[in-house]
């Protein structure tokens, strides 16, 4: 998953007038400041291929929003840092304050994302986006659980406790993300067994699954792919050029 390239949307003109008063909060006030945010959120929707930067859903409608992976709360001076952001979800956390206040969103046990991660952070936690193309240093297992792949992390010289203390802290595995891979694979295995020994029609299906079109992945990217892994998958990726991953 490729990071912000350039300035964010209207922060030159933004900085420009509010000097060293510049903060979040300004670039996101007023109108104005609206319209960039959500000219932001579209633009890094489009570098992650459509989908939330943590739980890989797809981002869609109002269920989507600017995510700083080290908190702005902590690293003020990253607030403005385009290379912090992230498009993420609403970690499954419900807007209306008629159900949960503000102050209770990151400590909701079934918030995932952002809103699970609240101001948890240290310098172990592992961004997604520094994660290397292969090979995969996660994988979700049948029964929807995602987790650190050893052997990968052992091979590229990357800590795995730290990935797996990372997929915690996200939330990753709340009951209501592990089920919904377990159903997307449960799926996958219907429509494998339709293929049967069509070998090329099975492989067909594998590249529609794994790769972009129209500059967009299917939803749960790490489950497609720990799926396909057994049926040349990996073979499948690496035939492009994979800084998209």
């Amino acid at each position: 998953m490729l990071r912000w390239q350039g300035p964010l949307p209207g922060l030159a003109d933004y900085a420009k007038r509010a000097g060293s008063g510049a903060s979040w909060e300004g670039y996101c006030a007023r109108e104005a400041g609206r319209r960039r945010r959500r000219e932001l959120v579209r633009k890094l929707e489009d570098l992650q291929h459509g989908l939330c930067g943590y739980c890989e859903i797809d981002l869609r409608g109002g269920d989507r929003e600017v995510e700083h992976v080290a908190p702005k709360s902590r690293y003020p001076d990253r607030a403005l840092d385009a290379g912090n952001t992230i498009a993420c979800c609403r970690g499954g956390v419900s807007d209306d304050p008629g159900v949960r206040g503000d102050e209770e969103r990151s400590f909701w046990p079934g918030a995932s994302c952002g809103h699970a991660k609240g101001d948890g952070f240290s310098p172990e936690f592992v961004d997604p986006r520094d994660l290397p193309a292969a090979p995969s240093l996660t994988r979700v297992r049948r029964d929807g659980r995602i987790e650190a792949d050893e052997d990968a992390c052992r091979a590229a010289g990357r800590d795995a406790d730290g990935v797996n203390d990372t997929i915690r802290l996200l939330g990753l595995n709340v009951e209501r993300l592990r089920r919904a891979r377990r159903s997307y694979w449960l799926t996958l295995d219907e429509q494998m067994r339709k293929y049967g020994e069509d070998v090329e029609a099975r492989e067909r299906w594998a590249r529609r699954r794994l790769l972009p079109r129209n500059g967009r992945l299917l939803k749960f990217f790490t489950t497609n792919r720990s799926f396909f892994a057994e049926w040349g998958g990996e073979s499948i990726l690496a035939e492009s050029p994979q800084d998209w991953i």
